[in-house]
């Protein structure tokens, strides 16, 4: 009889158990499929998707690790080198910023709003063994806008090291007050940031102080250090980059950093010809307003062609825009001078807006090209003894005017120049007219054939004394 009632039983148990297990499943699976962070886990696990590739650069991989989630994607980028150290730090800083995105995300109740993380970088070698590594950040948390970030390593391939600011200027706090004040110089000057920097932020974020010039980097001959976004300006000019010459703040480098300095020739060394005949015949050709970023490159080739040299007298406001041009300039054995920073008549303006019309402009011809200027000549040759004054370089003028300026034709060149033609001349043209540089193989050509040899502005000036 109890074996009869116990088999009875057994498919009643059996229903009620399986009942319970999968009523127990359902409400563990709705459990979990509630949570709000079950798309976090989602995204953190099966959505990421990392990889690792070789570069161009040797000893450097690049990390790629992409989530294509709908609502916290990310696409992330970064480098991976042969040193574990400098690995475990970039693996600190790319899990944090990933990490904090996911977080913010996670605290959005509204379930509707999207966010992005990306995180790309640049690589710069410098000599053998540094690379410069430049990671940008962008982050996006719905709103309007987005928050750019950056963040740079100086790394020794060689050793590991990762090189901070005061190692590379040599723990002088003399060399990190220089440096700042060229970077707030370099700021205040920039016309693309023209009314839009916040002064305060600019003056406490260009302190000297070795913790506001750790984002740097070298490319190539530069020293770049980097503003995030709304740090010192409107978002509307974006995440600011200050690139100061190496040529310019090579003394505060570190020994290992330096780079090699050709010796600046002094005026009158140029390889005069006839340097001690003071009856022979030279002109010195000049060009104002410039540099122009299509027709100075023309008159340098003329130049070259009859292996003649000039002095060009250069816009602060324009030397800014070309710096690669006012180089080429010096590097093909031109003299570069100083024409003020946007061509004002100086004699109405104060001692003071002179004097900063002079020093703003020296300061971007030296940025680029390495040296200041050698010369000045004041606009329109307005000038008188309190504007001299003020100026620290020899004041030039002219003594044959082609009026390119006033003609703009390309035959009229020519015949200025003969019209006036007298010994230790200077000339008066602009490379900022095509008709200029049009006319000038002509009055090249005319004035190699009279004998004329073409020196700079400096070299004529002691033979016009």
């Amino acid at each position: 009889m109890t074996q009869q009632r116990n088999k009875r039983r057994g498919p009643i148990i059996d229903l009620l158990l399986i009942g319970l297990i999968i009523s127990l499943t359902s409400i563990i699976l709705f459990i979990i499929l509630s949570k709000d962070d079950f798309k976090f886990q989602k995204t953190s696990a099966d959505d990421s998707n990392l990889s690792t590739e070789s570069s161009a650069f040797p000893g450097i991989r690049i990390v790629t690790d992409v989530s294509n989630d709908k609502r916290t994607p990310f696409a992330i980028n970064y480098p991976q080198t042969e040193n574990e150290t400098f690995n475990d730090e970039m693996s600190q800083y790319i899990t944090s910023s990933k990490e904090n995105y996911l977080n913010s995300m996670k605290k959005i109740k509204d379930k509707e709003v999207t966010g992005e993380l990306n995180i790309s970088f640049e690589t710069y070698p410098y000599n053998e063994d540094y690379y410069s590594f430049i990671l940008t950040k962008m982050l996006y948390l719905g709103g309007a806008n987005h928050e750019i970030t950056s963040k740079t390593y100086f790394f020794n391939n060689k050793t590991g090291a990762i090189i901070d600011i005061q190692t590379l200027l040599q723990n002088d706090e003399n060399n990190l007050a220089t440096l700042a004040a060229h970077v707030r110089s370099e700021l205040q000057q920039n016309p693309q940031l023209k009314g839009q920097l916040l002064e305060k932020e600019l003056i406490a974020a260009t302190e000297p102080k070795w913790e506001n010039f750790e984002r740097f980097a070298i490319l190539e001959d530069s020293l770049a250090l980097y503003f995030d976004e709304y740090e010192i300006a409107s978002g509307t000019v974006g995440a600011p980059i200050v690139k100061l010459p190496l040529s310019l703040i090579n003394p505060l480098l570190a020994s290992e950093f330096q780079i090699a300095m050709e010796p600046m020739q002094p005026p009158g060394t140029t390889g005069q010809q006839n340097a001690d005949d003071p009856n022979a015949k030279r002109i010195a050709l000049t060009f104002d307003d410039g540099p122009h970023p299509k027709v100075t490159g023309q008159i340098l080739d003329i130049l070259d062609k009859y292996q003649a040299k000039a002095t060009f007298f250069m816009l602060g406001s324009r030397v800014q825009y070309y710096p690669d041009i006012a180089k080429d300039v010096l590097a093909r054995g031109h003299e570069v001078g100083n024409h003020t920073w946007n061509h004002p008549v100086l004699t109405k303006l104060s001692l003071e807006q002179v004097s900063k019309e002079y020093t703003s402009t020296a300061g971007a011809i030296t940025q680029a090209i390495g040296q200041g200027p050698t010369v000045f000549r004041p606009p329109y040759g307005a000038t008188n003894d309190g504007v001299n004054g003020q100026i620290p370089v020899p004041v030039v003028l002219w003594s044959i005017d082609t009026m390119d300026w006033k003609h703009r034709n390309a035959q009229q060149l020519l015949v200025y120049v003969q019209n006036n033609l007298h010994n230790n001349a200077i000339v008066l043209m602009h490379d900022i007219h095509q008709s200029t540089a049009d006319g000038l193989d002509a009055v090249l050509a005319y004035l190699q054939s009279e004998g004329y040899e073409f020196v700079t502005v400096s070299e004529i000036m002691k033979y016009r004394q």
